[in-house]
């Protein structure tokens, strides 16, 4: 079976299908094209079966032979469908299950941000139902240095780019922890991207801690952040620790919705 198979065993398998899928795997991996008894050496499933397989293929515009040549390659039919499923698996269409299991086992608030040129932006936020939380609207702005958001999603850019952002005079300070320098902000994104996640200890906002991960989408490109941040007195490192597998584990979900592998 294909890896496609390896985390999920159907209960009534169509084997026909299967092996369609196992052929098509194969014509990926080759790329130039493939003739019946090449796939047959692969496969071993029989070259009249695989002639059947190839031959309906072909008639729903799924393969197609090479030019002058007995080999099959796969038709842009497949290159169609895949570049429609990032149209559809948008952090606009998310369902907000993942961030909502976030909130009620830690019962702290749980948000998911993006970038907007220096500032990070709330797009999604589940709140607790105690009455002590954390006041983060959605649609609000944040500066991305002094955030834990901020510095998940910019943990991979190099000075250049941080320079392009933020330019490099002073950084504005919202608290005595917030970070000032570009230099000092570079050697934390270092350690941020080292262990994949980053904290803000009242580095925006007095008295409210948070703990955030970064979220990537098929081109293994960050493009945005998942969080929990709670007041401090709540929110301290134990507990920051306490949630920071759930919070890989909710990341690790938000990405693989958004296409990435990280295989």
């Amino acid at each position: 079976m294909g890896k496609a198979l390896d985390a999920h065993v159907p209960k009534y398998p169509v084997q026909t299908l299967e092996k369609a899928l196992e052929i098509i795997e194969v014509m990926h991996k080759e790329g130039s094209g493939l003739g019946i008894s090449e796939i047959d050496n692969i496969l071993g499933i029989g070259k009249s079966t695989i002639h059947r397989i190839l031959d309906t293929l072909m008639a729903y515009n799924y393969v197609e032979k090479c030019s002058e040549s007995t080999k099959y390659r796969l038709s842009w039919k497949f290159f169609e469908i895949g570049n429609n499923i990032p149209q559809q698996r948008k952090l606009s269409n998310l369902n907000t299950e993942v961030l909502q299991n976030l909130c009620n086992k830690f019962e702290e608030t749980v948000n998911l941000g993006v970038r907007v040129e220096n500032s990070v932006v709330v797009i999604s936020r589940i709140d607790p139902k105690s009455t002590l939380v954390a006041n983060v609207p959605i649609g609000t702005r944040e500066p991305l240095h002094a955030t834990a958001m901020g510095k998940a999603i910019i943990s991979e850019l190099d000075r250049e780019e941080l320079v392009k952002i933020f330019g490099e005079d002073q950084l504005a300070g919202c608290t005595p922890n917030t970070i000032t320098t570009l230099d000092d902000l570079i050697v934390q994104l270092r350690k941020v991207k080292e262990q994949g996640y980053s904290i803000d200890d009242q580095e925006y906002y007095p008295g409210l801690s948070c703990i955030a991960m970064p979220v990537r989408n098929y081109k293994n490109e960050v493009i945005a952040a998942i969080s929990v941040s709670g007041p401090s007195m709540r929110l301290n490192f134990t507990k920051i620790m306490n949630i920071k597998k759930d919070l890989e584990l909710a990341s690790s979900e938000l990405s693989t919705y958004l296409g990435y592998n990280e295989g």
